[in-house]
């Protein structure tokens, strides 16, 4: 069984309601260390199973961590490190999980499946390697889906927290003309960029690192951001601002319960609420700019 090691940085204050964290959303076990030349900062690591609910799983540990200041406790560093637990049966252990995907036209298929296509399939060709990002966790599809619907020929389309560049490379199969994506993470950035080269779409797609939608220097007609609701509400200006009068701009990774924060975040820079997608738990919200 491949595993992956999820930190976060604490201090004494934080540490029973981190821990608990990982342990409920299914920690086989957690351990809890001191950082050097910190006295009073800890760093809590848990462990998990790579299958088919890890991405679901980490989502949920990066929201609830991000809450915490709510209930009056803040973190020295809010940040969740990911890091890939070596294995020998790694080539493996994981890849049985990650099966061809299809959602409407869009076929998300690992490297190493084959898959039958039809004439009208639109194919995307993943490895994730070490990035978030497989489209099998709830908040992809319906993003995906929704690109799906508002993707028109030749328009400009931004990636916020583009993770393995998923929706990325599916609004460029879709027709989109130019896409910016960006991440925040090198190893994000160095999957995607090599998914979009496989994929041939690198004519199409240029992939960043950075922290901002302001990285990108121009407004596009469609951005979409799939991340968790703080970082959304966080930047909810600068989202506003990348997206062209007229533009639509798609957010998703946000849980039910904080559907209403981030629609009046986005309602107070004067985005027009389109509609609310849902399944299961997950929601994608989706707002015009005004004209």
């Amino acid at each position: 069984m491949r595993w992956v090691e999820i930190a976060l940085n604490a201090n004494p204050e934080t540490e029973d309601a981190i821990t608990d964290i990982l342990m409920s959303e299914g920690c086989a076990g957690t351990a809890t260390f001191s950082v050097p030349d910190a006295l009073e900062d800890l760093k809590i690591c848990g462990y998990l199973p790579v299958d088919d609910r890890l991405e679901a799983r980490l989502l949920l540990i990066k929201e609830r961590a991000g809450r915490l200041i709510e209930f009056g406790l803040s973190l020295p560093d809010p940040e969740v490190t990911i890091t890939w637990v070596e294995d020998d049966e790694w080539a493996t252990a994981w890849r049985k999980y990650f099966k061809p995907l299809k959602l409407g036209r869009i076929v998300i298929k690992p490297t190493w499946e084959d898959y039958a296509s039809t004439p009208d399939d639109l194919i995307i060709e993943i490895d994730p390697g070490m990035a978030f990002g497989t489209g099998n966790h709830d908040t992809t599809q319906l993003c995906v889906l929704a690109l799906q619907e508002y993707v028109t020929p030749g328009c400009s389309v931004l990636d916020a927290g583009c993770g393995s560049g998923i929706l990325a490379m599916s609004a460029a199969k879709l027709g989109a003309g130019k896409v910016i994506a960006f991440d925040n993470d090198p190893i994000a950035v160095s999957a995607a960029t090599a998914n979009v080269t496989k994929t041939g779409l690198g004519d199409k797609i240029k992939v960043l690192l950075g922290d901002s939608p302001l990285v990108c220097p121009d407004k596009s007609s469609l951005v979409i951001a799939n991340i968790i609701p703080n970082v959304i509400i966080n930047m909810a200006s600068e989202l506003g601002d990348r997206t062209a009068p007229g533009g639509i701009l798609i957010v998703s990774g946000i849980v039910e319960d904080r559907v209403d924060d981030v629609r009046n975040a986005l309602e107070s820079i004067g985005m027009i609420f389109v509609e609310d997608r849902r399944q299961t738990v997950w929601c994608a919200l989706v707002f015009r700019q005004p004209c």
